[in-house]
């Protein structure tokens, strides 16, 4: 179902009010246009929804060709004035970005905030509607100390997580495969520490998908060499180390896609009963295995822990799964019955 983030502008302005007095000068960058940082406590609040189409005719521009060769589709809100400088600076912004091919399916509409909020509800500053690949954000800085270009990078983290497979789950509400792995969202959701799609304060703050689009806007800040827009979206236990914006990184430009197949064959008998293989998980998701034993022979396959644990079992034939969720060694025991032969074990890990 479709899921709605939101915080209260109010609390964002007072916040921003709190830190107006304090806050050292504004520093602006152009890489490629104007990014605005501020000390300061300015957030990024956001929605991910389903939003209906808005009228084409009240935007100006589509399809637009990138510096670099790539199209980028860009609407841009009649209420600004009609410039192709505009469009082309938003399209050399999105291709400045670190992505994928996914940057072809994505339609992004630059609007005056209160435009945004027709679209994304009355709380928002941008959303993202995943059922299209759209994001609505601000064309211009909604505030003072929030820049468009801190949103809109942002919003296109959720739209590369989107574009993402991190199966059993939805990367965008998890993150993507190995960065998920890394900061253990699977396990530390189990724990409660972590609220996946969560909607409302203060479970916001600890959505490991809004995590991941923070940290693709801090690896993108590093990557373009200005400096980092304050960490204040989610809990500062989610700010990303070294490893973390790697890994994010490898999944934006070389993504995970499939699992590791095994093959492993070997006999039973009475003399040796059973067979017991360590298998390497090195990433969260859903481990499987099928064993197929010889005719005459009864022959049962087992996953267990590392401990020795058992996680599930079936006779020959049968596929068994179980999640990985932070271990990263699992055991696959076959087990003779009755009967005596040979035995094709399988096993696929994410």
């Amino acid at each position: 179902m479709p899921r709605i983030v939101a915080v209260s502008l109010a609390a964002v302005a007072a916040l921003l009010a709190a830190a107006s007095a304090t806050a050292t000068p504004r520093i602006e960058l152009k890489s490629p246009s104007v990014y605005a940082i501020a000390t300061g406590t300015a957030r990024i609040p956001d929605a991910v929804k389903t939003v209906a189409r808005p009228r084409l005719s009240a935007f100006w521009g589509g399809a637009t060709t990138a510096s670099d060769g790539e199209t980028v589709t860009v609407y841009v809100s009649d209420s600004y004035p009609q410039d192709p400088a505009v469009s082309q600076r938003w399209a050399d912004f999105f291709t400045s970005l670190i992505h994928g091919p996914e940057l072809g399916s994505l339609t992004a509409y630059l609007e005056p905030l209160s435009e945004v909020q027709q679209q994304c509800g009355s709380q928002a500053l941008a959303c993202y509607d995943p059922s299209r690949s759209t994001l609505y954000a601000p064309g211009d800085d909604p505030s003072a100390d929030l820049s468009a270009e801190a949103v809109v990078t942002h919003e296109y983290g959720h739209h590369v997580a989107q574009h993402r497979v991190n199966l059993p789950w939805p990367a965008v509400d998890y993150g993507t495969k190995r960065w998920a792995t890394y900061e253990q969202v699977c396990a530390r959701s189990e724990d409660g520490e972590l609220h996946p799609g969560a909607e409302t304060q203060p479970a916001y703050q600890l959505n490991p998908g809004e995590a991941f689009a923070e940290t693709y806007r801090v690896l993108n800040e590093r990557h373009a060499g200005i400096p980092e827009f304050p960490w204040q979206v989610v809990s500062q236990a989610l700010y990303p180390d070294d490893a973390a914006l790697a890994l994010l990184e490898q999944d934006v430009t070389s993504p995970w896609q499939a699992t590791t197949l095994a093959t492993r064959t070997a006999a039973l008998s009475k003399r040796v009963p059973s067979r017991t293989y360590t298998v390497s998980t090195p990433l969260d998701g859903t481990f499987r295995t099928i064993m197929r034993a010889q005719r005459g022979a009864r022959f049962t396959v087992a996953i267990l822990s590392s401990s020795g644990a058992r996680l599930a079992s079936g006779g020959s034939g049968a596929s068994i799964s179980t999640t990985v969720c932070g271990q990263r060694t699992l055991k696959v025991r076959v087990s003779r019955v009755a009967g005596a032969g040979s035995f094709r074990l399988q096993t696929s890990a994410p």
